[in-house]
């Protein structure tokens, strides 16, 4: 298990990794982006919070795992990107501290409960954009010198095509998170309000991604056949989502898992590109052959506990939250 397999391998489960952070906690980050537009009530509001309370920490151990994946698989990117993007994360992590604490605290702290309200709404709202910001500039290239260490600021970030990626993949998180409400949030008012507001962020991530697909190739000539088949897919999945009434928050999932895999096809092989053409790949900046069966080895045996893990608490919270059960 040694070369180029251990780096393919480790590229695939860091994706994977990622996609599975996206997908426990979007609903997550997506409710709290809308939540002043989702609930109304307090018993709405209750139920919302109720709904995601169980599960933040365990969706949270995948983000943790990609973190250390990098790490230890492709310490180069992980230096560049973690020294690099250093204040728009740390921005990330305090508002997804503040968004976490807040579902505790607005259920606990009844004096200050429209603070914990607002904070959880801002608390999420700013890492669903700057996650997809970061991505962004991920995938068009960030300056680079000879030892592959960023040189750029915290604007350098905020350029046209990285903020068009933040604004795609918040629309895609929202439409994520409508679906998770209607199968696990009691309440027709707030359901219908989770179809309107997933009609609408589920139409501008069609025509962003629409922009995002023919700006991407414009950037990259040489995308193969298997990139338009994936953007294809995603276009359809997405079309449908407006007329299968049922089985939106699957819908979503596969155009979650779609979406990491053209990301994916897009990047091969890099990690992070540079601006000149250079950048930080699978193939000459990672660990020694070594290091990666290692964690592989020790993928093998922590990944399938974890998923036991994830199964066990949501079978556990099984069913619908009314806003009436008292979680803490």
């Amino acid at each position: 298990m040694e070369g180029l397999f251990t780096q393919h391998v480790l590229y695939i489960v860091l994706g994977v990794a990622f996609f599975m952070y996206v997908f426990l906690y979007g609903p997550i980050l997506g409710t709290g982006a809308v939540f002043p537009f989702l609930a109304k009530s307090e018993e709405e509001k209750k139920a919302v919070l109720n709904s995601v309370a169980p599960f933040w920490d365990g969706a949270g151990v995948w983000l943790i795992a990609a973190a250390v994946i990098m790490w230890g698989a492709f310490p180069q990117s992980y230096a560049t990107i973690f020294g690099g993007f250093f204040l728009a994360l740390f921005v990330v992590l305090v508002s997804i501290i503040i968004s976490v604490a807040s579902i505790e605290l607005y259920l606990k702290d009844k004096e200050r409960r429209n603070f914990w309200n607002n904070a959880y709404f801002i608390g999420n709202l700013i890492p669903s954009l700057l996650f997809g910001v970061a991505l962004g500039n991920v995938i068009m290239g960030i300056p680079l010198n000879e030892e592959m260490w960023y040189t750029g600021d915290f604007f350098t970030l905020l350029r046209p095509y990285a903020l068009l990626v933040g604004l795609l993949g918040m629309s895609l998180i929202i439409t994520h998170a409508m679906g998770y409400v209607l199968i696990k949030v009691e309440g027709e008012e707030i359901n219908n309000r989770a179809i309107n507001i997933m009609k609408l962020s589920n139409s501008i991530f069609l025509i962003l991604f629409v922009v995002f697909v023919f700006w991407t190739h414009h950037m990259f000539k040489d995308l193969s056949i298997f990139y338009w088949v994936v953007a294809s897919l995603i276009v359809v999945v997405s079309i449908a989502m407006f007329f299968i009434k049922a089985y939106h928050f699957w819908l979503s999932t596969l155009n979650l898992l779609l979406s990491w895999a053209l990301v994916g096809l897009i990047q091969y092989p890099f990690i992070v590109r540079g601006l000149d053409g250079n950048g930080i790949n699978i193939i000459n900046h990672s660990s020694s052959p070594v290091t990666q069966t290692a964690m592989i080895v020790i993928l093998a045996v922590g990944v399938p506990i974890v998923l036991l893990y994830t199964y066990y608490s949501y079978f556990v919270f099984r069913g619908k939250f009314s806003g009436k059960e008292q979680m803490y």
